[in-house]
């Protein structure tokens, strides 16, 4: 009998519609849209229901805006916001906020369905609504026990009821005589802007329904910036135009007296019914499929117990998880009574929104390297959405958000003593002291990581006055995001030396105040070139912060090629980035203006192209307008396409704005470079040391190149693992 071999099922993967713009629009129309709109607008009145609805979103897109910046910048995994603030702000604080998240995500799933079940008591007075609580949570699990793909596909059935019950509302047409008097406010029972703003507020959240499921989609960094955007765009249009709406075709009573005041209206009234319906069941189905996850990315961060995040088939489906949240759901539906926990359910939310403002403006503020995402937002609105949502969480409910702010902490507390103690000076120059020990400790003890690097460069610079170009080049490279030390070597008797290193480094230090550079100084005796070139490498720097680059100019001083070549192996036999500059024989405007990288290798490749990226954003400069070029030598004519679109996709994924360029030859490569980048304002090409045909001296197979090339010159070796797709 023939065995038949099966293929392993490929994981369905979900674009920007089905996997996030679809339940975030099923999340935020739920159920204040069918029974709290018509309420707000009758006590505040259309003028200031309209205010509240751009006060309320105006935070929830500050949000939007947020976690797009941090999405496009990092590949997004499971769990969403936990994801995205743990990578952000690290395991503790991804911890402390992603347990409560969970949490609210699980206890919501009871909250949407006990909306159903009291829903259906309006048709049916006699139906047990624990009874029908239970049943309904039976069916949602069920179909996300299936997959997230049956799941998509019925929130697609559940969208197109709501659109019909909508569609029904609007063609409702009853105008009230008067209702000119509908603008202005009719506070009743105490209430006032705020505590009706406290009551909307929670329906424009919902935002990062689709975020969770970022580990189900084919390009999240792409689609959840424009999914959640059009949500939540096209959710504000929706509530403004119900607002103006409802105060045209009912009463001030009716608006506030009649939670069903939408049914009156439409003009198909038991399609009201099939809309809170479908909103009430898709928020139930958005969180049941939400909680899950975000569990299991906790699970596989070893936050909670690892076989908790096991998942099943092809999508990794966390039915073990699926089975905690549900038995979280259940026990707040047989509970009954879930006043006391809503409150600090709709703090962890809020938080969480908060948390995800606060990392995207502070990655703006750190400016790390790294830190390049598609979709750009100023440090400024994100903190000001920070802000917001702290100000609403105590508008909503002051006690509910001390305890949600205090079981935050403790969660915080517990996951760090996990890890590590801290502890802080008791005045006020003791603090500063305790901050900076403790950060230079800290570094020096943290795990080095690829997204972490920053330039830390060692410039040689003999006579700063006569090397000002390479000076700048180096200001640009540091461009305020890493460290300069400008190093200047004092050789020969060590005697006679010694009275000259004071007044030496005097003068670099004021190099640097005049020339306002960001930089160190720091003048070596030695008793040649080679010797204090080793000396700087050892000694230069605190902790952690020790030059992880050098840079150095080109020379073709004889008497001095040997220490020059001495120097430059042991700098990569201490196993530090080199870069070696030539600097340009032309001026500026007779050269093209474009920045050449010759990609060979992708450590050495990323490197120059993070380093391009630096010289275009460290302020002004000869180099700001250039545009980059990324280039590649082939020697098959076939093979051209292929190799354009690989280092497309490779260029691509650096997020860098770049071109490419292949080119395909049989000559030697150096001999193509000169050709192909004689005029180009900067040139960077990696240095394949260990090819070199002379022993002696590792860089004379660059010296045509240099001879032929008129711009500025980088010859480039990196020793780290700097790969800019991270």
């Amino acid at each position: 009998m023939e065995k038949v071999t099966r293929k392993t099922a490929e994981p369905v993967k979900f674009g920007a519609f089905g996997g996030v713009f679809v339940p975030n629009v099923l999340t935020i129309l739920g159920v204040i849209m069918f029974l709290r709109t018509g309420w707000v607008v009758g006590n505040a009145g259309l003028r200031n229901a309209l205010l509240i609805l751009v006060i309320a979103n105006s935070i929830t897109i500050l949000t939007t805006l947020s976690l797009s910046a941090i999405a496009t910048n990092i590949r997004v995994g499971g769990g969403g916001a936990y994801f995205l603030i743990s990578r952000s702000l690290g395991l503790e604080i991804g911890g402390s906020v992603g347990l409560p998240l969970f949490l609210a995500q699980a206890v919501s799933v009871a909250f949407y369905i006990i909306g159903f079940a009291e829903s259906l008591r309006f048709l049916l007075p006699q139906s047990d609504t624990r009874l029908v609580s239970l049943i309904v949570l039976v069916v949602i699990v069920a179909v996300a026990w299936v997959g997230a793909n049956l799941a998509v596909k019925t929130q697609f059935l559940i969208l197109g009821a709501l659109v019909l019950s909508l569609a029904s509302f609007f063609i409702g047409w009853s105008p009230v005589e008067n209702w000119h008097s509908n603008m202005g406010p009719g506070f009743t029972d105490g209430h006032e802007f705020w505590s009706v703003f406290a009551i909307f507020f929670p329906a424009v959240t919902g935002v990062m329904s689709g975020l969770s499921m970022s580990g189900d989609l084919r390009e999240p960094s792409k689609a959840i910036p424009r999914g959640t955007i059009a949500a939540v765009a096209v959710t504000f249009v929706v509530y403004a135009a119900q607002m103006v709406w409802l105060s045209r075709n009912a009463s001030r009573e009716e608006l506030i007296g009649d939670a069903l005041i939408m049914q009156r209206i439409a003009g198909v009234p038991i399609l009201i019914f099939v809309g809170l319906w479908a909103a009430t069941l898709s928020s139930a189905l958005a969180s049941i499929l939400a909680a899950p996850r975000t569990l299991q990315a906790m699970a596989h961060d070893r936050v909670v117990p690892a076989w908790l995040g096991r998942g099943w088939g092809p999508n990794r489906d966390p039915r073990i998880a699926l089975i905690v949240s549900a038995l979280i759901a259940g026990v707040c539906l047989l509970a009954g009574r879930l006043d006391v926990i809503a409150p600090v359910i709709g703090m962890f939310f809020l938080a969480t929104y908060g948390t995800v403002n606060l990392v995207a403006g502070l990655s703006v503020l750190a400016a790390n390297p790294s830190y390049r995402p598609t979709f750009r937002v100023h440090w400024l609105p994100c903190l000001v959405g920070a802000a917001g949502c702290l100000a609403v969480m105590f508008l909503l409910n002051a006690i509910a958000t001390v305890v949600s702010v205090l079981v935050i902490f403790g969660l915080y507390s517990f996951l760090k003593r996990r890890q590590y103690k801290t502890a802080w000076g008791d005045e006020r120059s003791g603090i500063w002291f305790a901050v900076t020990r403790l950060g230079l400790l800290k570094l020096a003890a943290s795990r080095q990581h690829v997204r972490n690097w920053r330039p830390i460069l060692l410039v040689l610079v003999g006579n700063p006055k006569s090397r000002l170009p390479m000076v700048e080049l180096a200001n640009r490279i540091e461009a305020r995001r890493g460290l300069l030390f400008l190093s200047q070597i004092v050789t020969g008797d060590w005697q006679k030396l010694v009275p000259r290193q004071a007044p030496v480094q005097k003068s670099l230090e004021e190099f640097i105040r005049n020339n306002r550079l960001s930089a160190v100084g720091k003048v070596i005796l030695a008793e040649d070139f080679e010797h204090g070139v080793s000396t700087l490498l050892q000694v230069v720097g605190v902790g952690a912060l020790e030059p992880n680059t050098v840079l150095m100019g080109w020379s073709e001083d004889a008497p001095n090629q040997v220490q020059f070549i001495k120097a430059v192996k042991r700098i990569l036999e201490l196993q530090k980035s080199l870069l070696v500059y030539s600097q340009a024989e032309w001026l500026p405007h007779h050269l093209e203006p474009v920045i050449d990288i010759w990609w060979r290798a992708r450590i050495n490749g990323g490197f120059m192209l993070t380093l391009a990226h630096l010289l275009q954003e460290g302020g002004g400069g000869r180099w700001r307008n250039c545009r980059v070029r990324v280039r590649r030598i082939i020697r098959d004519r076939g093979g051209k396409e292929k190799a354009t679109t690989a280092l497309a996709k490779m260029v691509e994924a650096t997020r860098f704005d770049a071109e490419v360029d292949v080119i395909v030859s049989n000559d030697p490569p150096l001999e193509v470079i000169s050709k192909a980048s004689e005029r180009s304002s900067m040139c960077f090409i990696g240095l394949a040391l260990e090819t070199s045909q002379d022993e002696t001296n590792p860089l004379a197979a660059f010296k045509p190149v240099i001879d032929v090339l008129k711009g500025d010159v980088l010859l480039a070796k990196n020793w780290h693992d700097l790969h800019p797709t991270e």
